[in-house]
């Protein structure tokens, strides 16, 4: 009997310490909800209360009930949010309790909608019809635009109430666009124009006045402005699958759900771009971040997802060890010299920001293995070096105040 209290004892503590390293270290990465709803649009005024898909939440995801207030959503404060759904536009003051509809003058299907307060509004839809109100929705108007052929607007977002920003294709010249205005909408200019063998510009967002990202398909690239819309560069993304929904929290933060499950996320405003591990293969439709690290992402067959660790580590670090270690430790990589494939494993003993760089001998930054918040624990980071010549390489790591530096070799 004594021995039967003592088992019990231990497997009470057991529990108690699983819980407590859970609370203490999360789970990480992205997780399921199991929810019976999915797909539509996001918007969460805090960490516990929010919207998906006509849906609410009070308590950061844990249950969540109906409400008649779904669709494309914009909420200029905290309660007060307006939202499209087909030709249909709907306004709430209460956060989704209640809504009354409104009237639509384009009559059209409308993709999209942003408003910069609580009075003025846009909304942006089929055959390059734009409308607006200045009345909080009592009133509706179409606006101008120069585009003489019918473009399908997927996208609109006003930063301020003079300066907004629309995204489109033409199927009939295969070409995307995108639009801005500097007047409240009373004159769009055209930014820029390209092939939609490109991608369609399905996914646009601005942090700014001056630096936004669009996302299509097809190519692996994402489009960034840093002046306005005036130019755009196009930087390597690791998929060539269609992206969905943009997202940035802070100014170099940043998340965008593609095709076939994947996310994919920057931490260096859109120089680098990493896939993460999401458990599905439905396609992610929408994505929104609370900060840095709290988010979700809906998708098809009844998917969402959330996040309070930023997503995880990206794919191509792996875990090693369920051990918290002791300390900081940044091994030698192996194969050692190498070609083009290198492993190089490291450990941390608490939750940090980490990154792995990777310089050449006269100590030039060539790569950026990858930069996140990671948990504790061991991992191992791969680097494909297949692009680089041959040569001496020193990899540095990163994480709050740890730094370590080692040599590497790699031979074709």
């Amino acid at each position: 009997m004594k021995t039967i209290k003592r088992n019990n004892k231990l497997l009470i503590i057991a529990v108690f310490l699983s819980i407590a390293v859970t609370s203490i270290y999360p789970q990480q990465g992205w997780q399921n909800l199991n929810t019976s709803f999915g797909g539509g649009d996001i918007y969460f005024k805090n960490t516990n209360t929010g919207i998906i898909s006509g849906y609410r939440t009070t308590n950061a995801g844990n249950n969540w009930y109906s409400i008649n207030f779904g669709g494309y959503m914009s909420f200029p404060d905290q309660n007060t949010g307006y939202s499209t759904s087909g030709a249909q536009i709907y306004k709430t003051t209460n956060f989704g309790d209640n809504y009354v509809m409104q009237i639509n003058p384009s009559n059209l299907t409308l993709n999209d909608i942003s408003f910069v307060n609580v009075n003025t509004g846009y909304a942006c839809g089929e055959t390059s019809k734009i409308v607006k109100t200045i009345n909080g929705g009592a009133n509706w108007f179409i606006v101008n635009n120069p585009l003489s052929i019918e473009y399908n607007l997927y996208k609109i977002q006003f930063i301020d109430s003079e300066t907004g920003f629309v995204s489109g294709i033409t199927y009939f010249l295969d070409t995307s666009v995108v639009m801005k205005t500097t007047n409240g909408g009373n004159n769009w200019n055209v930014q820029y124009y390209l092939p939609s063998n490109w991608g369609i510009f399905s996914a646009m967002y601005f942090v700014n006045t001056l630096t936004g990202y669009i996302g299509a398909a097809s190519k692996g690239y994402m489009l960034k402005s840093t002046n306005g819309g005036v130019n755009w560069l196009q930087y390597n993304i690791p998929t060539s699958n269609r992206i969905y929904s943009i997202h940035f929290p802070s100014a170099n933060t940043g998340y965008a759900s593609c095709y076939s499950g994947q996310i994919i996320k920057t931490t260096n405003a859109g120089a680098n771009w990493f896939l993460q591990t999401t458990g599905t293969g439905s396609e992610l439709y929408n994505i929104f971040f609370i900060n840095d690290l709290t988010g979700y992402c809906s998708g098809e067959n009844n998917t969402v997802l959330k996040t309070t660790d930023g997503g995880g580590a990206p794919i191509g670090i792996t875990p090693i060890s369920n051990e918290v270690p002791k300390d900081f430790l940044l091994e030698q990589n192996y194969p050692n010299p190498f070609n083009p494939v290198t492993n190089i494993n490291f450990s941390i003993p608490k939750v940090g920001y980490t990154s792995i760089r990777i310089y050449d001998i006269t100590g030039r930054l060539v790569h950026t293995l990858f930069e996140t918040q990671l948990a504790p624990g061991s991992y191992k980071a791969d680097w494909n070096a297949s692009q680089m010549p041959s040569g001496i390489y020193i990899y540095r790591i990163e994480s709050g105040s740890f730094t370590h530096s080692r040599k590497m070799i790699m031979i074709k």
